[in-house]
């Protein structure tokens, strides 16, 4: 599996403009993989550095069986949740998971370990170059220091119903995003869709059915994914969630999309908990992988009961201190509820505050990602460089007092 991530390298995230020998870059993250959780530090002692990165962004910490369901929540996805009425679910969540903390092999809600495995990785770097300073493609275009992805998956008819409600608000703080609907689990308006998509907002599927079935055998993914792909054409989607992030990597190679946003950088509260550890985005197999980095809405307003941004904005602050990606996931489903809304509104009118920041859509991040990584960085400092890809800055990052921080062209 490990194969499926061969393309995220050290070189291949940090894409320096100078040339640096992987012999270097092998051995700079063998230094620094001490950051890392012990079950990838000690494994790290003779590997080359994207295998200590494939290792962390598969999930491996969570063992062989990690994106297997156990035997009794097969059992509740198979015969239990068919019967149970839609309101009855995030009771049964809240009970399950309530707020106290649970054991992981991660921290939650900011796993720290990764960030600080590749900001240690690049400073041995420079160090054994004898530099201060290195310059490198910037992570996000313009002068955008971090990003923001809005999306939604839309999980029943009465999410459905409230989209437009969704998009208005998000509207009025100048921000778009992508609404991710189950083909078979209610009707779509195909009218919403158009009109969704003239509004400058996103398309996605969400799986076929809201069914929790869709990793149950290979053979039954196999035959569901044709149907995905057929309405991924019909709707001219390019991105995917799977419905409650059930995932599995190589069996999700036959989806046929760019992006996909099944994944996480840490949550112990999913049906297949784990976590990438990632604030960026990387790449599986064939598509980019758009992980989601704030905490999902339904834990966030009713396990939790949040009723301000606070929690979610302290992640963020993160975040941007990294030149990371704030991907969330919310439910129309459950904004529609009392409160929700409020919530919500009060977290956009604080990201339309902060400065540097990229609002994109996840095609545009992925398509970002995508073609960042398949640019000469040494070519960027010549006409024809720069004109494919234009919107790309080169970043210096400088060594400060042993902190790594980004001198941003055009910043605010």
């Amino acid at each position: 599996m490990n194969d499926l991530y061969a393309a995220n390298t050290p070189a291949a995230f940090w894409r320096p403009v100078q040339s640096i020998s992987p012999v270097l870059w092998d051995g700079a993250a063998r230094a620094a993989a001490g950051v890392l959780p012990p079950g990838l530090a000690e494994s790290a002692s003779n590997g080359a550095a994207a295998g200590i990165l494939g290792r962390a962004l598969d999930e491996s910490l969570f063992g062989e069986e990690r994106y297997r369901l156990s035997g009794l929540k097969s059992i509740y996805y198979a015969v239990a949740r068919p019967l149970l009425p839609t309101w009855v679910r995030p009771l049964l969540r809240k009970v399950y998971h309530p707020a106290d903390d649970v054991q992981s092999a991660l921290g939650w809600p900011v796993e720290d370990r990764l960030v600080r495995f590749q900001f240690a990785l690049l400073a041995r770097v420079m160090d054994e170059l004898g530099q201060d300073a290195l310059n490198i493609v910037g992570l996000w275009p313009g002068g955008n220091r971090f990003a923001c992805v809005l999306t939604h998956d839309v999980e029943a008819r009465p999410g459905h119903d409230f989209v437009r409600q969704v998009m208005a608000l998000e509207e009025k703080y100048g921000f778009r995003s992508s609404f991710n609907f189950v083909p078979e689990g209610y009707r779509v308006d195909g009218d919403l869709l158009d009109e969704m998509r003239a509004r400058g907002f996103e398309v996605g599927v969400h799986g076929l059915k809201h069914d929790g079935r869709l990793f149950a055998s290979r053979q039954l993914f196999e035959e569901r994914a044709q149907k995905i792909n057929g309405y991924a054409r019909q709707w001219g989607a390019v991105g995917y969630r799977s419905p409650m992030t059930h995932r599995n990597p190589e069996w999700m190679q036959s989806l046929e999309i760019d992006y996909d946003l099944s994944f996480f950088d840490t949550d112990p509260y999913e049906p297949m908990a784990g976590g990438s550890m990632s604030i960026w985005p990387y790449f599986i197999g064939r598509f980019v992988e758009l992980p989601y980095t704030l905490m999902q809405d339904h834990r966030y307003l009713e396990v939790l009961e949040q009723r301000s941004p606070d929690l979610w904005l302290e992640k963020v602050d993160f975040i941007e201190d990294h030149y990371g990606m704030v991907l969330l996931n919310s439910h129309p489903d459950y904004l529609l509820k009392p409160g929700g809304m409020a919530v919500y509104e009060a977290l956009l009118a604080a990201l339309a505050q902060r400065r540097d920041c990229w609002r994109a859509l996840p095609r545009e991040a992925a398509d970002w990602w995508r073609r960042r990584a398949a640019t000469d960085a040494a070519q960027l400092a010549t006409p024809a460089g720069r004109a494919a890809l234009p919107e790309a800055v080169v970043w210096t990052i400088e060594n400060r007092g042993n902190r790594l921080v980004a001198n941003v062209p055009g910043a605010r």
